[in-house]
């Protein structure tokens, strides 16, 4: 539906001018279409009506009626002039109480309307000048006397009374003036105060004569500031006049009567299309009455419009009327209340030309265009802008209405809300998230705008706009910018890269912005150690100890001078290709922090928000050309960075981090450098890495204690040349085979001690021999111990193969550690021949080492069949076992036969742990544990 099927649209379109009602044609027009509330009609017949009687008893004064440009002030006193003027003209009013009021009063007075234009003239000199030619019209014959030949107005304006009277009998005369307040406004001080005592002696004269006078202000002559170096006269005036208001509620009555006047089904149709909406605003359920009154107007918008001092030539009724018209072409929103509020009386204020002259105004409305500029280009949430600019809209009329532009009042969140009905599209509203959404909002406009011209009041939640707080903070920041040194310039860049690149705040070495960084050797998929630094190789600490690699970064302004000696453990990134926006970035972002550091409190919270806003434009340009502005330098070869990483498929994608590129560029640039200094290291399936180096180790060595095979452990067991398909096989590894031949390189019964394989290169222990790192010798050691080939000697412990299902709770930071390697002892073939016997497997196989793993898988099934059956039997025994009835064996039997079958039970499964020719060299069980055992079997 459109706002034109739910109000009877009447506009108010032309300006009421007192002298209209001179005619007696227009007069009746005017009372006739004079919309009057209970309360207007309350003052006109107990206020106006009361003090025009003539048969008066009480003391009678002069009228003021006060009202604003727009809200029916002129209208009023035509109205009042008229019906005072024709007896007939009471009866067409638009209310009964002021119909019967007005017979009081109605044809009793001969009325001169008057309105005082532009003019030098005293106040005396225009109405008395006015009277004498009026009263000459109306056959009087009367001239007042000239200023200076009396000492009062009191006798002349009797004698003209009495003149008057002499013709018209017992009428009255009403003298109607408007626009008094402006006159009064452009007369000096010492003529002012003449005026206000001729205003006085107007007033007086209506208590002793059949005179009457009203006059229209904009504003309570009395309460206004401009003319209180006149109090006095302003009190004595008071003393003889009765004010008239026309009350905010006078104007909502005629908003709604005549401009939205609406059928019982059309207050119908509004009222269901608003309660949908209720519970979103604090106050639209209470006030519901009013709001389908004013529909489609705001309550608050009368309230706000009237409170505006500064724009005093300003009109509701046609301001409305315009807007209604635009609107009722419209259809009403489904989803939002669709209300015309104040906010929207800031395009009126703005485009008015004559409100632009007012310098208060002025003021806001440039203040206000400044945060309208930087919201609609810099909003964090641009979903949030018509909310955003809405509010500033209302923040701007708000700061017209508090009589002084500049004093600390304005709206909170929830006044925002509800006087603006501010609604966001969203799945579920409620009155507390669109508060929580409007306090966002105000927080991203303050952010936003830096704080400027705009403040929040803690004590009271109120947000207003604050015309003096108008530092530029952008204009500070680009004055700075402009003066900084090449040197500094550096030093942000730097600051920036290290937010690209992801280091960490501290840095390896105090004051040298270097840190300890880590590359994937690709070719081996393996971590090599070195180091990330800003700056020139000349320039770097030499505190540190050396590593594989270097990064050097260097500074873009003032490149320092160093040798290029093109070694191959140096790469070099040097940003060659900048332009505008980035040297824009960058000197706007090392200005904010330069201010940021000198500034407290509010601004300098400020300018740390602009450093971060600079901040991530210049990264977000690093990030976006990094791979065509960055010149990458290995061993004298140059390329982009682009046409370093070309060829890694996997390394250049575009979701690509800026620290994965350059860690790309760096490990294809020192891939033969790796190789060159580790040749034999080997290949991983998996990428290992400081990181988990441990775990990989540690799941290797789970591996072959028995334990679960993880993709990592078998890759770690692999890259080491271990396994044989499934199955550990280190006879075949290059690097177990380099550990036995220095092993048996050994004298009979001396060991090969941790440091004849382990040294130390800078600070990190390697491998001598591979250069490998000694968590895969552990791995490789853990195997030879796993075949029996030799027994490991750790720190508290002696591993060899018999123990060897510990491994998966020995820490691999004690592997690591160990002592030294052993050969392991001879081969117990004498005890070995003994056991074969008592279990009755063949020994032949046994004697000869080509035939032992058959050996050894013989020994493994009969221990499972005879363990087998073993078990059987001591379930068996639980019950007994009864013959004809009788339990056999005793009790004491059972009891001890029970005990023999668990001591072998135990036996049997202590050998099921030698089940490969290694761990069987490790035999441990004595001759007699044999002879003791065998009893078992008898």
């Amino acid at each position: 539906m459109n706002y034109s099927d739910l109000i009877q649209f009447e506009p108010v379109d032309s300006v009421i001018q007192l002298r209209e009602a001179d005619r007696a044609d227009e007069a009746k027009r005017l009372v006739e279409t004079f919309v009057i509330s209970d309360a207007m009609a309350d003052r006109l017949t107990n206020q106006v009506f009361e003090q025009l009687r003539l048969d008066r008893t009480k003391e009678s004064k002069g009228l003021l009626v006060v009202g604003n440009y727009g809200t029916g002030k002129s209208h009023l006193m035509a109205l009042v002039s008229a019906i005072a003027e024709h007896s007939d003209f009471g009866p067409v009013a638009t209310h009964a109480e002021v119909r019967a009021g007005a017979q009081s009063i109605a044809g009793r007075f001969n009325v001169m309307r008057l309105e005082i234009g532009s003019t030098t003239m005293s106040l005396r000199d225009i109405v008395c000048g006015s009277l004498d030619q009026w009263l000459e019209e109306l056959g009087v014959g009367y001239h007042f006397p000239s200023i200076d030949q009396i000492p009062s107005h009191k006798r002349p304006f009797e004698a003209m009374m009495a003149a008057f009277e002499d013709v018209h009998g017992d009428k009255g005369l009403l003298l109607v003036v408007d626009e008094l307040l402006d006159y009064l406004r452009g007369r000096h001080e010492t003529a002012l105060i003449l005026d206000l005592n001729f205003l006085r002696e107007l007033g007086e004269i209506c208590n002793s004569t059949r005179f009457r006078f009203i006059a229209g202000v904009q504003e309570s002559l009395f309460d206004s500031g401009r003319f209180q170096f006149a109090a006095d006269s302003l009190r004595r005036v008071r003393d003889r006049f009765d004010q008239v208001r026309i009350h905010r509620q006078d104007v909502e009555h005629v908003v709604s009567e005549r401009l939205l006047r609406k059928t019982p089904e059309q207050r119908g149709r509004v009222r269901e299309h608003l309660e949908r909406f209720a519970p979103l605003y604090g106050s639209m359920s209470e006030q519901m009455e009013a709001f389908v009154n004013l529909y489609p107007v705001h309550p608050a918008y009368v309230r706000t419009f009237e409170q505006i001092r500064v724009a005093e030539k300003r009109e509701i009724l046609k301001t409305l009327s315009s807007a209604i018209r635009e609107l009722s072409k419209r259809q009403v929103p489904a989803d939002e209340p669709g209300v015309i509020a104040y906010d929207s009386y800031w395009f009126e204020l703005k485009e008015n030309p004559s409100f632009r002259s007012i310098p208060e105004i002025k003021e806001v409305i440039e203040k206000s265009e400044v945060l309208e500029g930087k919201v609609e280009q810099g909003l964090s949430r641009p979903q949030y802008k018509n909310l955003a600019l809405r509010i500033i809209h209302a923040l701007s009329v708000n700061r017209l209405t508090t009589g002084d532009i500049h004093i600390p009042l304005g709206v909170t969140s929830a006044e925002l809300r509800d006087d603006l009905c501010l609604i966001r599209a969203v799945p579920e509203r409620t009155a507390e998230f669109l508060m929580t959404l409007i306090e966002k909002v105000l927080q991203d406009i303050h952010r936003t705008v830096n704080g400027q011209f705009i403040t929040a009041n803690r004590e009271n939640g109120q947000y207003f706009l604050d015309l003096k707080k108008d530092v530029d903070f952008d204009a500070l920041i680009k004055k700075r910018a402009e003066s900084l040194s090449d040197d500094e310039l550096d030093r942000r860049y730097f600051s920036a890269l290290a937010r690209l690149l992801e280091t960490s705040d501290v840095t390896h070495v105090p004051d040298y912005r270097i840190w300890e960084h880590e590359l994937e050797w690709l070719t081996r998929r393996a971590g090599r150690s070195g180091y990330l630094f800003f700056g020139a190789p000349n320039e770097r600490s030499t505190a540190q100890p050396p590593r594989d690699f270097y990064l050097y970064f260097v500074q873009p302004h003032v490149p320092p001078r160093y040798s290029n000696d093109k070694r191959p453990d140096e790469v070099f990134f040097t940003l060659k290709d900048r332009d505008e926006k980035f040297d824009t970035s960058l000197a706007l972002y090392a200005g904010a922090q330069a201010l940021a550091a000198m500034a407290s409190g509010e601004n300098k919270r400020i300018y740390e928000n602009k450093s971060e806003e600079y901040l991530g434009q210049l990264t977000q340009w690093l990030r976006t050309r990094m791979a065509t502005s960055f010149q990458v330098t290995c061993e004298g070869r140059s390329k982009t960075l682009q046409e370093w990483v070309r060829s890694e498929i996997r390394g250049a994608s575009d979701q690509s981090s800026a620290r994965d590129l350059v860690n790309l560029a760096g490990s294809l640039a020192l891939s033969t450098h790796f190789r060159d200094r580790s040749p034999d290291y080997p290949v991983f399936e998996v990428l290992i890495m400081r990181a988990n180096r441990d775990q990989a180790a540690s799941e290797a060595l789970r591996w072959v204690a028995g334990g679960v095979r993880s993709k990592q452990g078998t890759a770690v067991l692999e890259a080491l040349e271990l396994l044989d398909g499934d199955q550990l096989s280190p006879r075949k590894s290059r690097y177990a085979e380099h550990v036995l031949e220095l092993l048996e390189a050994k004298p009979p019964g001396k060991v090969l001690n941790r440091d004849e394989l382990v040294h130390e290169e800078d600070g990190i222990a390697y491998w001598t021999k591979f250069r490998l790192e000694p968590e895969f010798l552990a791995v490789v050691l853990a195997a030879l111990v796993h075949a029996g080939a030799l027994v490991l000697r750790l720190v508290n412990r002696r591993l060899d193969a018999g123990d060897i299902s510990e491994l998966s709770r020995i820490p691999v930071s004690e592997m690591v550690d160990f002592k030294h390697v052993e050969e392991p002892k001879g081969f117990p073939l004498e005890l070995l021949k003994q056991l074969f016997a008592i279990l009755g497997v063949p020994v032949g196989p046994l004697v000869s080492e080509s035939t032992r793993e058959q050996a050894v898988k013989s020994l493994q099934v009969e221990v499972s069949k005879r363990l087998e059956r073993t078990v059987r039997v001591r379930e068996s025994l639980k019950d007994g076992l009864f013959f004809w009835g009788t339990l056999v064996p005793s009790e004491t039997e059972r009891a001890e036969w029970t005990a023999q079958v668990g001591r072998t039970k135990q036996f049997l499964e202590s050998l099921q742990v030698f089940d490969t020719v290694g761990k069987l060299s490790n035999f441990r069980h004595t001759g007699e544990q044999l002879k003791a055992a065998e009893l078992g079997f008898a």
